[in-house]
């Protein structure tokens, strides 16, 4: 059985884009003439250079195989460097030295459910499975996690680990020393255009190099770990027309076009309608300000300075309500010991929030009202009643006793606008327990995996909080090393 599967029509998603079929995809055969032969070979190709390509670039050289990284940006990280970074796994040891119940079970099934059911459920237990032990490798590699977990926005439970460096440099730091030390060779600036098919198997790919084509071979496999599309309006907007001119959180390299290239070798795009937002720029704004990553910190009020919505509600559901609202956009409200429980990135970006007129602080609640334009009665009245749910661990709006934890009632208090901002594309090339990229037969399409973003079928409907790294780097782990293993030469 497929859960969710939607077979998208490949050819009007690429007409969206304004791509013609024939320039993402081009059989080997036809590499005679120009060029008569590849102008480099190596075991394992991997395309992208986030969280789940350097995993799967660090796990393809632990099992001894030649790994050329290829990225099209001038730097590597993508949507992992300006992440959050926070990762979401079971941890008997943070999880109990603060008394926090957890499981392998209780995870697939908040993971599950959350998504509506629509995920491959074979694939949510790899991620629960395998989310540890990637913790794990993490930690071998060198990577620092702080000793506590939290609940982040929208993760529904505290497994959330939080890195000791900010956002998400941490991982792309580790993982690429890790690359480098097995000999990975990683380029920049290398955008791959086409894939190269031979008899219905993946043998290499096509780019650009300084305005010149290379043809790279891949005598074990390709990896397509090029992250989603959140950059790409047209496809964004052809997959979900309510999300029109909504700003995108996504780093720029996030368009999608490999993805594309997949599709047209035979791979099956699934959950392409399943784009998840948060709270970010609204539209006509360019500078995001994050006082809402840790939900027992913060609240959202709507522009009559009133709660209108739990906090830890499912993401998809919070998306709706903002966007439900006359201006389109809520205000976060935190106050300054709540700022400083964020790292140094998002205190930073408060600061310059302040300067574009995207964030506002002041002594008193009542001069915050007038700085967001909401009445000041009600927003008092707003943090007065939230503070008193935080003494009785009842909230009248629901949010779990298990976050209310922490008043709002230091000053400063801050604010930002919390629009919604394009934030992940659930949807993309749909894999199997291996990686391996599927065709709509629900077979693998030989010599090609995916991992990370640029895939389908993890998450379903809604993704939850945190499990978009441990998806990256377990998956990324997972095709790396059965990319290595491949007989295919």
């Amino acid at each position: 059985m497929t859960y969710g599967v939607v077979d998208f029509d490949r050819r009007r998603l690429i007409a969206a884009c304004g791509l013609a079929t024939s320039a993402l995809l081009r059989p080997a055969r036809a590499l005679g003439g120009i060029f008569g032969k590849w102008d480099e070979a190596v075991d394992v190709i991997v395309v992208g250079s986030g969280a789940a390509g350097l995993a799967a670039a660090v796990s393809a050289a632990q099992n001894g195989v030649q790994v050329l990284l290829l990225e099209k940006m001038p730097d590597i990280g993508g949507d992992t460097l300006i992440s959050g970074g926070f990762y979401g796994a079971v941890d008997p040891v943070r999880q109990g030295a603060q008394g926090i119940d957890d499981s392998e079970e209780l995870f697939f099934e908040q993971t599950f459910r959350n998504g509506d059911e629509k995920a491959d459920p074979r694939l949510v237990r790899v991620l629960v499975k395998e989310a540890g032990r990637s913790l794990a490798w993490l930690e071998s590699l060198g990577m620092k996690f702080q000793l506590t977990v939290i609940e982040i926005y929208g993760a529904h439970w505290p497994r959330c680990h939080k890195p000791i460096l900010p956002a998400g440099s941490g991982y792309i730091q580790t993982l690429s020393a890790a690359a480098i030390q097995k000999g990975v060779d990683i380029r920049t600036a290398v955008k791959v255009t086409r894939l190269e098919l031979e008899k219905g198997r993946l043998i290499g790919v096509c780019a650009e190099v300084d305005e010149k084509i290379c043809f790279y071979r891949a005598r074990k496999g390709v990896v397509i770990a090029t992250g989603g599309f959140g950059q790409n309006r047209q496809l964004v907007e052809a997959s979900d027309p309510l999300l029109r001119g909504l700003t995108s959180t996504s780093a720029p390299g996030a368009t999608g076009e490999v993805m594309l290239a997949a599709a047209q070798a035979g791979v099956l795009l699934r959950d392409m309608q399943y784009i998840q937002c948060l709270p970010g720029c609204p539209a006509g704004r360019k500078h995001r300000v994050r006082l809402h990553n840790d939900v027992a910190r913060f609240i959202l009020v709507d522009e009559q300075g009133k709660r209108f919505v739990r906090e830890d509600e499912r993401r998809d559901v919070l998306c709706r309500k903002v966007l439900a609202l006359p201006r389109k956009y809520a205000y976060s409200i935190v106050d300054n010991d709540g700022l400083e429980s964020y790292n140094i990135l998002i205190q930073k970006e408060a600061w310059q929030g302040i300067e574009s007129g995207d964030a506002w602080k002041a002594d008193t609640l009542e001069e915050l009202a007038a700085k967001i334009d909401v009445p000041a009665e009600a927003l008092a009245a707003s943090v007065k009643a939230y503070n008193q749910a935080v003494e009785s661990k009842n909230d009248a709006f629901g949010k779990s006793s298990r976050e209310l934890r922490f008043k709002i009632q230091t000053p400063p208090f801050w604010a930002c606008y919390a629009g919604m901002s394009v934030h992940y594309t659930m949807g993309g090339l749909a894999i199997n327990e291996k990686a391996q990229c599927l065709n709509a037969e629900n077979h693998p399409v030989e010599g090609l995996w995916a991992a990370g973003e640029v895939t389908g079928g993890v998450h379903g409907a809604n993704r939850l909080g945190a499990n978009g790294l441990a998806d990256a780097i377990s998956f990324g782990r997972i095709a790396g090393r059965e990319a290595a293993s491949s007989q295919n030469n």
